[in-house]
């Protein structure tokens, strides 16, 4: 069998005509903003169009899958078009009790291998990223009159 290519150098399947391409797919803001989202309205299994996301969390949710952060939901052999739950993984890596990959790369939607690169925890994805209840935890209230030292003098 030839694989043929076109100009861009892409590999061609001679039978069928489909592009023979592994993509690499990062971790990044935009995904564990979905994941958090989704973690908060309590996780699934839902459909992700109450969430809110912005287009681009939109077309990439999917993505969190290859990381093992989400699954999507399946019903008597069929799956529910746009339900999705998040996995005991990335509640874990949500919590920064688990890592997750930074990198992975997939063949025609299939996760094909992880990149060979450290692990990284949420806050490395999304920097200074807390759960509702951790920022809640870290709250403090707010005097009602700031103390007359901290007031600029005019």
């Amino acid at each position: 069998m030839t694989v043929e290519t076109d100009d861009d150098d892409e590999k061609i399947c001679p039978f069928c005509g489909a592009k023979m391409m592994e993509y690499r797919h990062r971790l990044n803001e935009p995904l564990v903003v979905s994941l958090a989202k989704l973690r908060r309205a309590g996780g699934g299994p839902l459909n992700i169009k109450i969430l809110g996301l912005t287009h681009n969390q939109w077309d990439n949710f999917q993505k969190l899958r290859y990381f093992d952060l989400v699954r999507q939901v399946w019903v008597d052999g069929s799956r529910r078009r746009g339900v999705w739950e998040i996995t005991d993984h990335g509640r874990a890596f949500l919590a920064g009790r688990e890592p997750s990959h930074r990198s992975v790369w997939t063949y025609r939607g299939k996760r094909t291998r992880w990149e060979d690169e450290p692990m990284v925890y949420v806050g490395a994805v999304v920097g200074g990223y807390q759960l509702r209840e951790e920022w809640a935890e870290e709250a403090v209230p707010h005097p009602q009159d700031p103390p007359r030292d901290t007031l600029f003098d005019l």
